[in-house]
């Protein structure tokens, strides 16, 4: 199963305590689903359990059982055949024969505590999220282009999001995206409906990258300073091997003669090696002064 079918799973094992909450929950599947309208009621999914979740919400909500049917594709089609039974389930919702349903009925997510079970039965319906492996990706799909704004206006009003959203809305084809791609918002929108495994699994995921990233920064600037290290040390030896070919490492000032041999036996030692190699050590900063001047007198041999 994709990390997508696992938050989903895990959404519709969340039981609504107050009847009211089931009702948003019941509201926001039908909302969102393949059609909801007096003509036609109907869910399209290729779950067997999101199929019989729209099934048992429905006989809860507004007494009706709707037909569950499979296609050869696999997919599981859920409809409402009766005409007596769409009005009764559009009439629990507050809408009538002249009634359009494209925008989202506050009236049916009448409690603070009922927002998080409607966005549930949206995402339910018509959202994905990518497997935060590969990338941090949440969408809401959606045929209409009010109905995606009001859900947009609905998410980026819930005052559990502390450091707020920024919902970006595109358009796909014929349908209208919602999505979020920062992990944080991820998080929240997850926790908000009730994924709150699926919320940590996202946390756990983005900790492990943000160490991988560190140990691989840290991996480059050590490598980095190596090759700056490699690269002087050999610049200090074609020195000391100029002066010693030439006017000898005996004409060099006495305190230039013991580091200039120890840098030419020992190219593989850091500054600070060489400094507490040193008969009588030095900081690092004076080996590094101290090469540089032997460095200065080989330019300087014609």
């Amino acid at each position: 199963m994709s990390f997508s079918a696992d938050v989903k799973s895990e959404l519709l094992s969340v039981e609504a305590e107050d009847e009211c909450c089931l009702h948003a929950f019941c509201y926001g599947l039908l909302l969102c689903s393949r059609s909801f309208s007096l003509r036609e009621i109907s869910a399209l999914t290729e779950h067997s359990n999101i199929a019989n979740k729209y099934s048992e919400i429905l006989k809860k909500v507004c007494g009706v059982t709707p037909l569950i049917s499979k296609s050869d594709a696999g997919k599981y089609r859920v409809e409402i055949k009766d005409a007596e039974d769409r009005a009764k389930i559009m009439n629990s919702f507050g809408y009538d024969i002249k009634s359009r349903t494209m925008r989202i009925n506050y009236a049916n997510i009448s409690d603070e505590c009922c927002k998080s079970a409607f966005l549930r039965g949206v995402f339910i319906s018509c959202g994905t999220v990518n497997d935060p492996n590969k990338r941090y990706h949440l969408e809401f799909v959606l045929p209409y282009k009010n109905l995606i704004k009001d859900l947009a206006l609905f998410i980026s009003e819930f005052d559990e999001f502390e450091t707020g959203l920024d919902p970006k809305i595109i358009q796909r084809n014929s349908n209208y995206v919602m999505y979020f791609k920062g992990s944080e918002s991820i998080e929240d929108i997850l926790t908000v409906m009730g994924a709150v495994n699926s919320s940590l699994q996202v946390m756990g995921v983005k900790m492990y990258k943000d160490m991988r990233n560190n140990v691989n920064r840290k991996l480059n600037f050590e490598n980095a300073n190596l090759d700056k290290t490699i690269s002087a040390a050999s610049k200090q030896i074609d020195a000391i091997r100029k002066i010693k070919n030439t006017i000898g490492i005996s004409r060099l000032p006495v305190e230039l003669r013991e580091i200039a041999k120890m840098r030419f036996d020992n190219p593989d030692m850091s500054l600070r090696e060489l400094s507490e190699s040193l008969e009588v050590p030095i900081s690092r900063s004076g080996v590094n002064h101290r090469l540089q001047k032997i460095c200065d007198i080989a330019d300087g041999i014609k």
